[in-house]
This record gives C-alpha cells, structure tokens and sequence, in this order.
C-alpha cells in the first residue's frame, strides 16, 4: 500500500486491496516496475472511477440527466415552431398558440426573474416598520 501512498491517491482501503491483487501478476506480494507499467492504464481508470464516485457521478445518474435534457430540448424546439406557426397563420388554433406563447413567456419571465428587496411582503413590513419607528422618534424629540 505505500505504492498508493508515494502517489497520493485518495483510494479506499478495499480499491486498494483490489488494485495491488491486480497488479500483483506473480502473487509474490511485490509490484516489479513491469507490473507497474503493465498496469498503469488500469490504475489511473481506478482512481478516475473513485473520483467520480466520491463526487456522486455515476452512468445512471449521466444517463438521466443526457435523457432529460434532450426531452427538454424536443418540447422547447416543439414549443418554438408551434408558436412560429402560429404566429404567422391566422385561425382559431393559431391565436390559441400565440396566447399560450404569451402566457407561458409571462410566466417563465415572472417565475425566473429575481424579485426586489421591494416586493417581498416581509422586507416590505420591515421597511414601513422603520421609517415608523424614524418619524416616531423625529415627532418625540421636536415635542420635547
């Protein structure tokens, strides 16, 4: 395991056991530089795999995330030439699709947008609470 040390490489002490029994072709407990060379390809894999892993990616986990960006991808592109075809058409459907292109663009633009300090209702109470407690104490000392 001093191998894996003089490295640096972060690995379990199981991935270790595996990787050393790996390079250890003859069984004679040591690793030669023939069987170090011979399995370099293979160690640097193993500790490209245990940095993934220690980081929370797996295939699955890329292989959800490719699918959902390509079904979100299809109903943007679908969105986008229903509301160009639409737009240009003039019938039922098509006023149908510009008001769903409208309101689906407000509500994206309202739910995406940061909101000011001014329109949370708790800042909002917070303000008038101060200028309240400002003009309160301006009134008192001119009265005293």
């Amino acid at each position: 395991t001093s191998l894996f040390e003089r490295l640096d490489l972060q690995l379990s002490d199981a991935r270790r056991e595996q990787l050393f029994a790996y390079l250890d072709i003859t069984g004679d407990g040591r690793i030669d530089q023939k069987e170090f060379e011979d399995g370099w390809d293979f160690l640097v894999e193993a500790a490209i795999e245990e940095a993934a892993d220690s980081l929370g990616i797996s295939d699955a986990r890329i292989a959800i995330a490719l699918i959902a960006l390509v079904l979100w991808l299809s109903f943007l592109f679908t969105f986008i030439f229903l509301a160009i075809q639409g737009w240009f058409s003039e019938g039922s459907f098509e006023s149908t699709v510009q008001s769903l292109f409208i309101c689906v663009s407000g509500g994206m633009t309202k739910a995406l947008r940061k909101k000011t300090s001014g329109e949370s209702s708790q800042s909002l109470t917070e303000t008038i609470n101060a200028i309240m407690k400002d003009s309160t104490a301006t009134a008192a000392a001119k009265a005293a």
